[in-house]
């Protein structure tokens, strides 16, 4: 609808997309010749990252029409000190001893993250006291409180249930580990997971599947700040978190390697990639 009134009248059309691949519904699939048309005839797109890019030069969009605006929060929000008092009471909130390891997830209990597959990987996690806290609510939860009970994961997982973004930062300070399992749907791929984003203003490294746009968009870099594994590989993800969980200096090279990549994504980076397409597609 905007595109065909902006067409109508004559004004620049800038498109914002972080989709990376084709969606397989079949309301998709029936509209998609719509989509790529806008695609191919916007005056700008703006893409999430390099993947986002590659892709629209894969459906015909040209790519001097693709500008860059790489996913940023706000830094200076996430990365505020939290001090060993707020620390200590979230861990007394959650059960959490001092010493104990903790795997983060947050975000939604839905299909779409992987959750299942997530609480099989943590099953392979050699150090018994780690704990996994899962902070979010979704149509998932009862179903996975069932699945960590019969793998007997029941002591050692935490469901919290809602967390206000203003309280995600404590949770972040008190991770060890943070995942993003994301799977692909016929929906689509995971387009970023600015939690990632949010954890790495902690120092805290990231385990994200190959279905996560912040991964495939380069943020999360393998072996430098945290792991990309196979989507649905449990069992990859069970490696992964053994080489962070218990093992201090791999965890704090990970960390302050996440924390300075950080430091290059930026709203104002993300901003003039806004501005040059606008500029572009006023200019043409």
């Amino acid at each position: 609808m905007t595109y065909t009134i902006a067409r109508m009248t004559g004004k620049p059309f800038v498109l914002w997309t972080g989709i990376w691949m084709r969606l397989e519904t079949k309301f998709h699939r029936l509209g998609f010749p719509i989509v790529q048309h806008v695609y191919r005839n916007a005056d700008a797109v703006v893409a999430y990252g390099e993947h986002v890019r590659r892709y629209l030069e894969s459906e015909g969009v040209a790519s001097p029409r693709i500008f860059l605006a790489r996913q940023a929060v706000d830094n200076a929000l996430y990365r505020r000190h939290v001090g060993d008092v707020e620390r200590g009471a979230l861990r007394a909130r959650l059960g959490i001893e001092a010493d104990q390891s903790v795997v983060l997830y947050v975000g939604r209990l839905a299909a779409v993250k992987g959750l299942r597959h997530l609480l099989h990987g943590f099953r392979a996690v050699t150090d018994p006291r780690a704990v996994l806290v899962l902070a979010g609510e979704g149509e998932e939860g009862a179903e996975l409180r069932a699945l960590a009970e019969s793998l007997g994961l029941g002591p050692r997982v935490r469901f919290t249930g809602h967390v206000s973004a203003d309280q995600t930062t404590a949770y972040y300070a008190l991770a060890t580990v943070a995942v993003l399992p994301s799977v692909t749907t016929p929906e689509g791929k995971e387009l970023w997971g600015l939690v990632i984003n949010e954890a790495f203003n902690q120092g805290v490294p990231v385990i994200a599947t190959d279905a996560v746009g912040a991964a495939a968009g380069g943020l999360v870099q393998d072996g430098v700040n945290g792991f990309v594994v196979p989507e649905r590989d449990a069992a990859a993800l069970g490696v992964a978190l053994n080489t962070i969980v218990g093992h201090e200096t791999v965890r704090r090279r990970l960390g302050d390697s996440a924390l300075h990549t950080i430091g290059e994504w930026t709203t104002e980076t993300m901003v003039s990639g806004f501005r040059a397409a606008i500029e572009y597609a006023c200019a043409r």
